[in-house]
């Protein structure tokens, strides 16, 4: 008797193991072959699932930032004030920083290959005008400015570590950042204050 497959959670699967070849090989370097020889599949069995290595790069990002979204609204689950949501998803992030480092390499290693091949907007701008909102409300951050700040802010201690910048501490900044986005908060989004005394 055949065995029977589920092809959704194969193709699941397969992809769930990309964003390590992606992170150890380099968008712009690996092959279908070296993909499907680091699955342990045939091109053709990887070929059957995605038609290109941009397909499964695109699948990758949207899956990958829809699975980060949801984590995120789990811990903010019982947050009860702002300060409090903004807290947990600097500790969320604190917590997977490799994750993270290794994601910012990914999309700027894929952004410099893909902006000299179309000028079409590309899976990391789409993906970015989506989630950003979604983000600044989990968080609280009404002012879009302010919630673009937080995550270029984020986005710049994880480029820090490129260099090798000791002071670049996951930790000591976020701390920071949240003292300072907490004081700006009270100052200028009068209801944040209101959030707080819930």
């Amino acid at each position: 008797m055949p065995k029977i497959v589920d092809h959704n959670q194969y193709r699941q699967a397969l992809l769930d193991q990309c964003f390590d070849l992606f992170a150890e090989k380099g968008y712009s370097t690996i092959t279908m072959r070296q993909i499907a020889a680091g699955l342990g599949v045939s091109t053709g069995t990887l070929y059957h699932y995605f038609p290109s290595k941009e397909a499964i790069f695109e699948q990758l990002v949207e899956e990958m930032i829809q699975r980060d979204m949801l984590q995120v609204s789990s811990e903010m689950a019982t947050a009860k004030t702002t300060s409090d949501r903004i807290k947990r998803g600097f500790e969320f992030v604190e917590r997977k920083q490799d994750y993270f480092f290794k994601q910012l390499l990914i999309f700027t290693d894929y952004y410099q290959q893909i902006r000299q091949d179309s000028n079409q907007p590309n899976v990391l701008e789409r993906v970015c005008e989506r989630i950003q909102p979604k983000i600044s409300e989990i968080l609280g951050i009404h002012d879009p400015q302010v919630a673009q700040f937080v995550f270029t802010f984020v986005d710049g201690i994880c480029v820090s570590q490129i260099y090798g910048c000791n002071a670049a501490n996951f930790s000591t900044h976020l701390q920071l950042l949240l003292k300072m986005l907490v004081a700006y908060l009270e100052k200028y989004e009068p209801s944040f204050l209101e959030t707080e005394k819930l």
